[in-house]
């Protein structure tokens, strides 16, 4: 591993505990049974991810089998925070299942785990997403790719997916229910917090328009992580750097670089 990132959060346990956070892996592997264009896609796009690592000596592969390993050799929990996939083909499909088979993580998606080639949205898009998520989630049974949640040592660990720059109903149902237990939350996402899409502070593509309820419900789970005093503090990728922000309210955001960098983030919980 190129760098790893420590984090240290203070929550008042009796015995620290370590979570390793994996995220924008973006695998570019294909297989003789993808089409000639997505093979060829996915050549142009290896090439853009060993551009912006630097030419980093590994694999996004090769660093995301040494992450799970640095996990076991640290006591860490792993916790993926989306993009492994860098387009939903058969290559990266099986590549993704041979890696993570017998591991015991949680993982939340980002967009590329549904995208069939990395392009702005075109015709059809949302269709074509309402076809590929099914699949992907078929091909991965041991993910609730919405929510989900792991006690580890007095510690709430949430997943949740924000994969579209909104947030569905059934996270603000979870997280309503897992505040009712009374532990610290240490909330994981794809997109950050304080993302534009997320706010809305961006203008939407008109293809990925959603419902003004949709959008009203995505608010709410933004305003309930905000003012729920059991959130100390949210992790997230997406914008291939490293960078700390604040929710009005205060709720740390921490952006983690991509593991196609050789970076992932050690966050040990005190």
């Amino acid at each position: 591993m190129e760098q790893v990132i420590h984090t240290v959060l203070e929550v008042g346990l009796e015995k620290p505990v370590k979570i390793l956070q994996i995220t924008d892996v973006h695998l570019t592997q294909t297989d003789p049974r993808d089409s000639a264009e997505q093979q060829a896609h996915m050549d142009k796009r290896r090439e853009v991810f060993r551009r912006e690592s630097g030419y980093v000596p590994h694999t996004p592969n090769e660093y995301f089998e040494e992450a799970f390993a640095l996990a076991e050799e640290l006591g860490a929990f792993p916790v993926v925070t989306g993009d492994v996939m860098d387009v939903y083909c058969l290559g990266n499909r099986d590549e993704f299942q041979r890696i993570a088979a017998g591991k015991d993580f949680l993982f939340t998606p980002g967009s590329h785990e549904f995208a069939e080639f990395c392009r702005a949205p075109v015709p059809g898009h949302q269709e074509r997403y309402a076809r590929t998520r099914p699949e992907v989630e078929a091909a991965f049974p041991q993910f609730n790719f919405t929510f989900d949640s792991r006690i580890i040592g007095g510690v709430n660990v949430i997943t949740l997916d924000n994969s579209r720059d909104w947030f569905p109903e059934e996270v603000l149902t979870g997280l309503k229910a897992e505040a009712e237990k009374g532990l610290p939350m240490i909330l994981f996402m794809h997109d950050p917090l304080t993302d534009h899409g997320l706010l809305r502070i961006r203008e939407p593509h008109p293809l990925t328009l959603e419902s003004e309820e949709v959008y009203r419900i995505s608010d709410e789970v933004l305003a309930f992580i905000d003012s729920c005093p059991l959130v100390k503090a949210t992790f997230a990728g997406h914008w291939h750097g490293e960078a700390l922000h604040h929710t009005p309210a205060g709720v740390p955001v921490y952006i983690t670089p991509g593991l196609f960098k050789g970076i992932c983030r050690l966050i040990e919980i005190r």
